[in-house]
Formats: structure tokens, sequence, C-alpha cells
């Protein structure tokens, strides 16, 4: 999932953290969006891996975004193959911008 660029910069956040998660998937936003983690990044995602869980995890109060904080939408024609593979979940604004900052994407 994670290699080079991407792994260097999962690596930062996994040293930011006080217990990193791997591999959980869609349950990972489901803790997310319940309480019981606080973000959740995922790298060499496909648009059908994670669109569903935007509006989950955005209903829920949180933030979703690519890894330089911008929103994942796209329905026109297109711009699916545009979307990004680096995704973050955090469940407030403020632990997504501490996050995206770890990142340094």
């Amino acid at each position: 999932m994670f290699s080079g660029r991407s792994a260097e910069a999962f690596g930062r956040l996994c040293q930011s953290v006080r217990i990193p998660l791997y591999g959980c998937d869609c349950y990972a936003y489901g803790l997310l969006s319940a309480g019981h983690c606080d973000v959740v990044a995922e790298a060499d995602m496909k648009p059908y891996d994670y669109m569903a869980l935007v509006p989950i995890v955005e209903g829920a109060g949180g933030v979703m975004t690519d890894w330089s904080g911008k929103p994942l939408m796209g329905s026109e024609e297109g711009l699916l193959d545009e979307l990004p593979g680096e995704v973050i979940a955090a469940g407030d604004a403020i632990s997504h911008t501490q996050a995206l900052s770890t990142l340094d994407w």
C-alpha cells in the first residue's frame, strides 16, 4: 500500500501517533466515525475504495481529503481518473490539519 514517498510520509505519521494500526480497510473508517480512532491514512486507493466512505466520515463530523487537503469529489466524466490514490480522514478539523502537516505531502 505504501511505497517510496508515500511510505516516508506514512512513517512520519505513524511516529506521531500513540497507537498506529495497519491494514484495517473500511473498518478503520467505522472506528473513526464512531470516535474510536482519530486519523486514517491510506495510499494506492481507487475512487471506488473510498468515495462511499466520504459522506459517512463527514456525517459523523469528520474531514476526509487527499493528502494535500483537497476535497475528494468527482462525478463529471473523466474526472474520476484524476482523483488521488492517497486519502486521509480525521475525526475533526484540528486532527486533520495536524495529520496533513505531518504527512507534508
